[in-house]
This record gives structure tokens, C-alpha cells and sequence, in this order.
């Protein structure tokens, strides 16, 4: 298995702590709220952390020149 570059892990982890957040103080701070809007982006914003995290775990760390959908995995 090759070893996980910081470019791949640190924005996955972002996206993930920051959808928690989002969900923390949804449930924390705005519980009476009756949007379900804040649990949606908070959701979304784990998912696509780990799937950010994922493709960098399947992609490894590839000496090749990035691609266009590099800036967006």
C-alpha cells in the first residue's frame, strides 16, 4: 500500500470536522429549529470528506502530473 500524502488527508479532514461542526451546533445551539437544511449540509459535508479521503486512499501518491478532477478529490 503507498503511503497518503498531507495534500490528500488534510482537506478530507477539513470538509469532515467542519461537517461535524455544522452538526454540532445544529443540534447544540439551534435544536429547536425546524430546519432539517443544517443537517443536510452537515451530512453532505462528511460524505464528501470521506470521499475525498477514499480517492486519496485509492490513488496513493502518484508522481503524475494532477489531473482535472484532482482539484476537486
Amino acid at each position: 500500500m503507498q503511503t497518503l500524502s498531507l495534500n490528500a488527508i488534510i482537506p478530507a479532514l477539513v470538509w469532515i470536522v467542519s461537517g461535524l461542526i455544522v452538526l454540532v451546533a445544529k443540534v447544540g445551539f439551534f435544536a429547536k429549529s425546524a430546519s432539517i437544511f443544517w443537517e443536510y449540509v452537515g451530512g453532505l459535508m462528511i460524505l464528501f470528506g470521506l470521499i475525498r479521503l477514499f480517492a486519496g486512499l485509492l490513488r496513493g501518491s502518484k508522481n503524475t502530473r494532477p489531473g482535472f478532477w484532482s482539484r476537486f478529490f
